[in-house]
């Protein structure tokens, strides 16, 4: 059967992943320039440069979409957001990490994209873009492997039998003796306390180098939530006697010297802390335990406190790039 191509308008939907695309892939770009200018390991140099050429190309790919169809483009982050040649901020084996998670946090983005797009050329396009992330993660994890670095989530004996639940306290998690944590449950478990490792790292190194106070105060505010959150997620882990993700905290450097501008470290930060409720919601809905899931609900209540703030913070400073608007007809009638 003959597909039937939508030659109509871009969707809003559409419009909406072409242009947080572009803000991503452009701080992308300024925080993988500076990365590549400070790397020394050749292994973790090849990986960098390959996700800079990805960002660029994407960048002029949304571009010719934009225009096509008459849409600005948005500012997003510029050559003005980054100072190359600042000393390095972050050791060569904490940017590995942060490339490994940060092309996590691709996948789940794009294959969101493409799960709301409808025109061909944009679905062949989003196509592209999940596969060379996935080779991304795949190259990245590799160099993690190969050196050492690898934080491989626990593993469970193989003397397990195929069992139904036969009794309600299995979802037990507060009254009584508890279950094991599941296999399920450790994994959504682990995933979270790394991705949250990464904010910690980026936090710490972010607060030693602003030079806004208020944005300091944000960082420090961000990391210690943050810290908590790790805590907690240990526990559920350590109370089964698993092993939890090794921490990066001492990767971060004595340099004091500014790489980003502060509006691009706001941004990243409540972009990333905005993001960490949709992976806390889906761990959540996966666990078993009321404990667990209460430990969840907690936590999606302060993360999403702290990142309505930094919002806050990106709007009082004129940070903040309004995404594209539905058309206000009340106010065009008023204005008539």
């Amino acid at each position: 059967m003959e597909e039937v191509t939508h030659s109509g308008r871009m969707s809003s939907s559409e419009l909406a992943n072409l242009w947080s695309q572009y803000l991503n892939d452009s701080l992308s770009r300024c925080m993988l320039r500076y990365f590549i200018h400070n790397v020394q390991d050749k292994d973790i140099s090849k990986v960098l440069q390959f996700a800079l050429g990805l960002s660029e190309n994407h960048l002029q790919q949304i571009e010719e979409f934009l225009t096509k169809e008459n849409y600005p483009l948005p500012t997003g982050f510029t050559d003005e957001d980054v100072t190359i040649e600042t000393p390095a901020l972050f050791t060569d084996t904490y940017i590995i990490v942060f490339i490994q998670i940060m092309s996590i946090h691709g996948m789940t983005r794009y294959a969101g994209a493409i799960g709301c797009t409808i025109k061909e050329d944009q679905r062949k396009y989003f196509k592209q873009v999940i596969s060379e992330t996935v080779e991304l993660y795949d190259l990245a994890t590799g160099v993690l492997v190969s050196k050492g670095i690898v934080s491989k989530p626990p593993t469970f004996n193989n003397h397990q039998k195929v069992e139904y639940i036969k009794k309600q306290n299995f979802l037990t998690g507060w009254l009584g003796k508890r279950r094991p944590i599941s296999a399920v449950e450790v994994s959504g478990t682990y995933l979270n306390m790394q991705k949250t490792m990464t904010k910690i790292v980026l936090e710490l190194g972010f607060s030693q180098v602003t030079q806004s106070k208020d944005v300091r105060n944000y960082m420090e505010r961000a990391r210690k939530v943050c810290q908590s959150h790790f805590e907690i997620l240990a526990s559920m882990l350590k109370e089964d006697n698993l092993h939890i993700p090794r921490t990066f905290d001492s990767e971060v450097t004595d340099s004091t010297i500014p790489p980003f501008s502060d509006k691009l470290m706001m941004f990243f930060i409540s972009t990333l802390l905005s993001s960490a409720i949709g992976y806390y919601g889906e761990a959540m809905a996966l666990c078993q335990r009321r404990d667990l899931a209460a430990n969840y609900a907690k936590m999606i209540k302060d993360i999403g406190l702290l990142a309505e703030d930094g919002m806050n913070l990106l709007i009082e400073n004129e940070w903040m790039e309004q995404p594209p608007l539905a058309t206000n007809h009340a106010d065009l009638a008023k204005n008539k």
